[in-house]
């Protein structure tokens, strides 16, 4: 341990004097947990030096660039948010993951120290660097406080402070009320400059599709860049509290917006997840009326944000951040929107903040539909291709598929590598009796839960694991209420019965299946609707003679267009 660190706490207690903290930089943003790195797919990108050459790279860069820029008007930058947004620049852009700032939560530009790591990562194993930056945060968080109160008693006697304590007075102008408060709002946030810089190479893969799909939705392409902040453009990113995948859906929402059951968890498909985002965010535009306030209820909730405009008396988030003070209206709710356009500032000066990054190319596909419900090998099969590039390409799917405890079920769209599509569509023609089926497979029972039983106990006695039937039900929690019937997921062949397999003689009666029908709930919107069944908007309201306005109410039945 650094000499100076070690002695960081003593030093503070003895008057503070020549404390000297190394630089250092922040945590990474509430809740985040970076789980396994971001897929690459070198298998299935071109070069792009094989296609346009350096020059014509640059000019369609800065072309890009240009088109970008009559954006930026829409993302105002109001007074009480610039030093926010300046903080979220140097986290994102200067302090290395390696260091350590440490802040007041309610002003995060009054910086009063910074803790480097730099040296005892280049030496230490992960764990141990681990437990030295959590040891030495916290006593430097302690440190600070006593600082903090110790200096607002000294404000009566000026000549007696230390150099330390009358920078820390001077970051107050001397307020003794004001240090002593913030001696209760101390913050550590570690920087994100490796993690940015690598955010930004690995965006290239996706940029480019997520930015058509958001024109498409007469979205602003800029909002693509909110993956920095949510994810770091890492597709196994999950959180804490659940939230998931390169846009961080949590649980409740992504099931207004795209498919979150048993067979698959469409916040882990990057292309799908960004329609879902797409959908979210124009919904929480077109209830809140600007982006500074969307993209705000993007983190604190549409709910949240409604409720802070009715009781604030406000009408922006600039008032929302002078007047509200709701117990769940936190530092990273505050900050969220600071923190969007910092990360939309960094990237677009990426050149000079990181130098030259290698942008990865864009993955490319085609789509085909599935038919039938179909066993999840027999696709890979009928795709040509290794299952590794067949998952890379469609990774939603749960285990319970991977394993064939569950068919793909029909009608739904996977990708395919680039010229596969004529292939896999003569394949799937070919298939035989027994290959592709007119139902899902059956692989979950129901389970009445009896007094005094745990979910523990219940896992146990099926031979499943508890997580499994947290997650087949939707539980939050292990504790039962007596009475209530639960999902057991079973393994497709014993605990439940498989549907009787159906060959083609059977293909025309199934072909009179009934239209698919959707009961309208509460909160949904013909966006959202939209989105889940993967049906243009236009359709829906054809089908369904709506008026042009889209107006939809809870309780109605829907018809989804095939």
């Amino acid at each position: 341990m650094p000499l100076l660190r070690s002695l960081l706490l003593p030093t503070v207690l003895a008057g503070f004097a020549g404390v000297s903290l190394a630089q250092a930089p922040e945590q990474v943003p509430a809740a985040v947990v970076q789980s396994p790195q971001p897929l690459t797919l070198p298998a299935l990108v071109q070069p792009v030096a094989a296609i346009i050459n350096a020059a014509d790279a640059a000019g369609a860069e800065a072309e890009a660039n240009d088109r970008l820029a009559s954006e930026r008007a829409l993302f105002p930058r109001p007074d009480i948010l610039k030093p926010n947004i300046a903080f979220w620049r140097r986290v994102f852009g200067e302090y290395s993951e390696n260091q350590s700032v440490i802040h007041d939560q309610r002003r995060p530009e009054r910086i009063y120290g910074v803790l480097d790591f730099r040296a005892d990562a280049m030496a230490l194993p992960p764990a141990q660097l681990a437990a030295l930056k959590n040891g030495e945060e916290t006593a430097a968080k302690a440190g600070y406080a006593i600082a903090l109160r110790a200096t607002a008693a000294m404000m009566e006697t000026p000549d007696l402070m230390s150099a330390e304590q009358r920078r820390l007075a001077a970051l107050f102008s001397g307020d003794a009320r004001a240090l002593a408060t913030a001696a209760d709002f101390i913050r550590t946030q570690r920087g994100l400059k490796e993690r940015t810089r690598e955010a930004i190479a690995i965006s290239g893969q996706y940029l480019p599709e997520m930015e058509r799909i958001f024109a498409e939705a007469g979205l602003p392409r800029l909002l693509t860049r909110l993956p920095i902040v949510e994810s770091s453009f890492n597709i196994n990113a999950y959180s804490k509290v659940a939230a998931a995948g390169l846009w961080q859906f949590m649980p409740s929402s992504a099931k207004l917006y795209m498919r979150h059951n048993q067979v698959a968890d469409e916040r882990r498909d990057p292309w799908t997840s960004t329609r879902a985002a797409a959908g979210h965010l124009r919904d929480d535009y077109d209830a809140l009326g600007s982006w500074p306030l969307a993209l705000t209820a993007y983190n604190f909730g549409r709910g949240g944000v409604a409720r802070a405009l009715r009781e604030s008396n406000s009408r922006s988030l600039e008032e929302i951040l002078a007047r509200y003070e709701g117990p769940r209206f936190g530092f990273a709710s505050r900050n969220f929107y600071a923190e969007f356009v910092a990360a939309m500032d960094v990237e677009r000066d990426h050149k000079k903040i990181f130098g030259d990054i290698q942008r990865k190319a864009p993955v490319r596909f085609e789509t085909v539909t599935v038919a039938r419900y179909t066993p999840y090998r027999t696709l890979v099969q009928a795709a040509g291709v290794d299952e590794q590039t067949f998952r890379q390409l469609n990774p939603a799917y749960h285990e319970e598929v991977l394993r064939g405890r569950l068919h793909v079920p029909a009608g739904d769209t996977i990708r395919l590598p680039p010229g596969r599509g004529s292939a896999f569509k003569a394949a799937y023609a070919e298939l035989g009796e027994g290959e592709t089926f007119s139902r899902q497979r059956q692989t979950h029972f129901s389970h009445k839960v009896k007094k005094g039983e745990t979910l523990s106990a219940i896992a146990r006695r099926y031979g499943v694991s508890t997580a499994t039937l947290r997650a087949a039900n939707g539980l939050k929690k292990d504790a039962l209420r007596a009475g209530r019937s639960i999902l057991v997921p079973s393994d497709g062949d014993t605990a439940a019965p498989i549907e009787r397999t159906e060959t083609r003689s059977s293909k025309k009666a199934s072909s009179k299946s009934k239209a698919r029908m959707h009961k309208v709930t509460s909160g949904q919107t013909l966006t959202s609707i939209a989105a889940r069944y993967k049906v243009s908007i236009d359709a829906l309201k054809r089908h369904n003679d709506l008026p042009q306005s889209g107006l939809i109410k809870p309780g109605m039945r829907l018809k989804i267009p095939s």
